[in-house]
């Protein structure tokens, strides 16, 4: 009989748990958050077939280069996060692979991909920005379209973490013509016994998900750094130079507090139009706002938000 080791965590102490995830994160190797910038670049990933293809890529990918292993990762309408352990070489011929595929699939579009889509390479050093990082990549779908929850968004390894999602089918099940029609490829690859979900590789299957999770001492403590480690988000937005980083009632705290401590009032509504024109460029250059996102939270018409940022306007 065999002891589950979710029982075993339970039972340590805070403490004990703590050291736990250190000494795991110290063995682990070198850790990196690879990104593509998402500013300026226009959408790459127009759709779910578009989505469905960058992650069986990856799952290619993960499987033909030297050592690379992806604790978590993000596909967003034009950009990409990785965060994943491993040689700072093997991680850029990991995406080199990738990027060169990705770029044979798009070649008899109109649009082919952007020069733009290149790798920026981040080094985490300490156990506390890779947790971080790991919770910024895994809200990233989140934030932006309000119709998912981090457990929900598809295309990434946000929903497999604490969550348990079921995979019915396995390469193993297929044909290679049907591999071949799923990956969009003529070598698919990859390991029978991978998992398929939704018309994709399941991230469980090429991710090193359970390792990623033990960088947290428990669900809880993934689950608040998840909803409430806003300081954090900020600083790692503002490295990154990106954009949109809190939901809008994330950023309606932010603002309410803003108006009490700053402006000593009590009501959103009672501000001037000259305070709330002040707000937003504090919105805009200190939390990252988008002029939507402006828009909504201060009730400015989209014509006043794009006249104060301009070069912001879609």
């Amino acid at each position: 009989m065999t002891t589950d080791p979710t029982n075993i965590m339970a039972k340590l102490t805070f403490r004990e748990r703590e050291q736990s995830c250190e000494q795991t994160f110290l063995h682990s190797g070198q850790w990196w958050h690879l990104y593509t910038p998402g500013k300026e670049t226009p959408v790459i990933f127009a759709c779910s077939d578009d989505c469905r293809y960058a992650i069986n890529l990856l799952a290619r990918c993960s499987v033909e280069c030297p050592p690379v292993h992806i604790a978590a990762f993000e596909i967003m309408s034009d950009h990409i996060h990785i965060a994943a352990s491993g040689e700072r070489d093997n991680l850029l011929a990991f995406f080199r692979l990738f990027r060169r595929r990705l770029a044979r699939y798009f070649s008899n579009r109109s649009t082919p991909l952007p020069d733009s889509f290149q790798p920026c390479l981040i080094e985490i050093a300490d156990i506390k920005s890779l947790r971080n990082t790991i919770v910024y990549i895994n809200r990233n779908g989140y934030v932006v379209d309000p119709s998912f929850t981090p457990f929900s968004y598809p295309w990434g390894t946000g929903r497999y973490y604490y969550n348990d999602i079921p995979c019915v089918d396995a390469v193993s099940n297929y044909s290679t013509r049907e591999l071949r029609t799923l990956l969009k490829c003529d070598t698919p690859g990859v390991p029978p016994d991978f998992k398929i979900i939704n018309g994709h590789i399941s991230p469980t299957s090429f991710c090193a998900i359970k390792f990623g999770m033990a960088m947290f001492r428990d669900a809880h403590h993934y689950f608040a750094l998840l909803t409430k480690n806003v300081e954090a988000y900020s600083e790692l937005a503002a490295e990154l130079d990106d954009g949109e980083f809190l939901t809008d009632a994330e950023l309606f705290t932010q603002v309410w507090k803003i108006v009490r401590e700053k402006y000593k009032l009590e009501r959103l509504s009672d501000l001037s139009k000259a305070q709330k024109q002040d707000l937003a460029r504090a919105l805009h250059y200190d939390w990252r706002s988008s002029n939507g996102q402006i828009r909504r939270i201060l009730g400015l018409s989209q014509y006043e938000v794009d006249s104060l940022f301009p070069l912001s306007k879609k």
